[in-house]
């Protein structure tokens, strides 16, 4: 039974520390089978890889901005008045 009350205490406090200025720490350690970020989560604000992240990503939407534009699809004239209600 002393066993029950210890694995309480323990829950309860992992639970309590969740909620405290640590609970990033435990999310971003956590493993993704138990409820932690998944692989390939960017790096959050203020953390070390963050700003070579967002460089990263400058360059990759600079490679897709020089890519060709497709053309825009013919418009269509509507066939019934846009502004009339519907009933």
């Amino acid at each position: 039974m002393r066993i029950v009350l210890v694995i309480g205490v323990v829950l309860g406090g992992i639970l309590l520390a969740s909620c405290a200025s640590t609970g990033a720490y435990i999310g971003d350690n956590l493993p993704e089978w138990a409820g932690g970020l998944p692989k390939g989560t960017p790096p959050r604000p203020g953390s070390p890889g963050y700003d070579a992240y967002l460089r990263g990503l400058s360059g990759d939407h600079t490679a897709t901005a020089a890519q060709p534009a497709q053309p825009d699809p013919p418009q269509r004239d509507p066939k019934e008045p846009v502004d009339e209600p519907v009933h």
